[in-house]
């Protein structure tokens, strides 16, 4: 019997720790930073500023992503279908943009922005985690790093308690081309915020414009959350 009983307890203690190890929070590696399901949808406030020939065109509009279906891809993981749509400001009626996807494992999150994907960010997610975003492309590789985890926000008057924020690129030439991106992302939610200044500056020397801040050409790129949901 008493051996018995000794059994019995050490069932009990394997089964006590088999349950601690399922609590969600031990588990929990940052996937819902990226909320990939059918259904999910968000609305942003985007201003932009495009130079082209050194003459700014400024536009603004509303933009909606939509998961629409997804897919078992040859990795085994799943992508999703992504529908963007773009409306004027005040205009009730969305017109399709066009189709990206998105996947996301227990290593990475991976965003397919037309036929070109870029690694997010990586799993876990840590402070001070770096990584090539053109992982997945022939071009130059481009180091991002997980600069903050748990931060929170507010954009549009709608509070995020925990978000993390991602530099892609932070050069601070202001001579020849300026570059500077960033993202946000709110658990539960996922993209809130983006953020491109990417600008080609004046450098002819016969003009004598160098080092004038002369834009040539480049963008100035804003994307601020304006709701979120599930159709």
């Amino acid at each position: 019997m008493k051996h018995f009983l000794r059994y019995v307890l050490v069932i009990v203690a394997v089964v006590t720790v088999s349950c601690d190890s399922d609590d969600p929070k031990v588990a929990d590696i940052g996937k819902d930073y990226f909320p990939l399901r059918k259904g999910v949808f968000q609305i942003y406030d985007v201003e932009e500023i495009r130079y082209q020939l050194n003459t700014p065109e400024t536009f603004e509009y509303e933009l909606k992503t939509s998961v629409v279906d997804s897919l078992l891809n040859s990795s085994g993981d799943y992508t999703y279908v992504i529908y963007r749509y773009k409306r004027d400001k005040g205009a009730v009626e969305w017109q399709y943009l066009d189709t990206w996807s998105g996947t996301i494992n227990n290593r990475e999150a991976i965003q397919s922005e037309g036929n070109i994907a870029f690694v997010k960010f990586k799993l876990p997610v840590q402070v001070g985690t770096r990584w090539n975003g053109n992982t997945y492309n022939a071009g130059v590789e481009d180091e991002y790093i997980l600069e903050e985890k748990g931060e929170s926000n507010s954009f549009n008057g709608i509070p995020f308690d925990d978000c993390i924020s991602i530099t892609q690129s932070d050069n601070d030439d202001f001579i020849v081309y300026l570059d500077q991106r960033k993202e946000i992302y709110a658990k539960g939610v996922g993209l809130v915020y983006k953020e491109t200044t990417q600008l080609n500056y004046c450098t002819d020397t016969a003009l004598g414009c160098i080092g004038q801040q002369i834009i040539e050409s480049g963008v100035i790129y804003k994307q601020t959350i304006l709701g979120y949901g599930v159709e």
